[in-house]
């Protein structure tokens, strides 16, 4: 009965392998895999032989124009996507030194505007102290320490 099984089980894989369709086994559903007829005896050489020949990897498969077409097209799509990515952090960065230059020049800037607003208002005190008569004094002004 097992026999019957594996045989019905491996000659429908081997017409999935042929029509392209997926072939499941067993309640479940699960994949026929190598490992699933290893407790087979020394008697169904012959069966060890078929099953070895249907579970063989064959790299014919994949060298078809199709599947290089699809590995090709996916492999662009990855580098694609990559190099975006690469791109996107590296314009991140830019733009975060940009923003630090432009906070810096922003404080220098109201840095010199409050020293030329200081050096107006001084200048228009002294016009307005020379208006009423008084002259700059010659000696330096003294700060008294607490």
């Amino acid at each position: 009965m097992f026999r019957e099984r594996i045989s019905s089980a491996l000659e429908r894989f081997r017409n999935s392998e042929r029509t392209g369709e997926p072939m499941f086994a067993g309640e479940a559903g699960a994949m026929l895999s190598r490992d699933d007829f290893s407790d087979l005896g020394d008697g169904d050489s012959e069966l060890r032989e078929m099953i070895d020949k249907t579970f063989k990897f064959d790299i014919a498969s994949l060298l078809q124009l199709r599947s290089f077409l699809y590995l090709l097209s996916a492999t662009g799509i990855v580098l694609f996507q990559t190099h975006n990515t690469l791109a996107i952090k590296n314009l991140s960065m830019q733009n975060e030194k940009l923003r630090d230059q432009l906070r810096m020049t922003s404080s220098v800037l109201t840095s010199q505007e409050l020293k030329v607003h200081e050096l107006h208002s001084i200048h228009n005190i002294a016009q307005s102290s020379e208006g009423l008569g008084l002259t700059g004094s010659t000696v330096p002004s003294v700060k008294l320490l607490p």
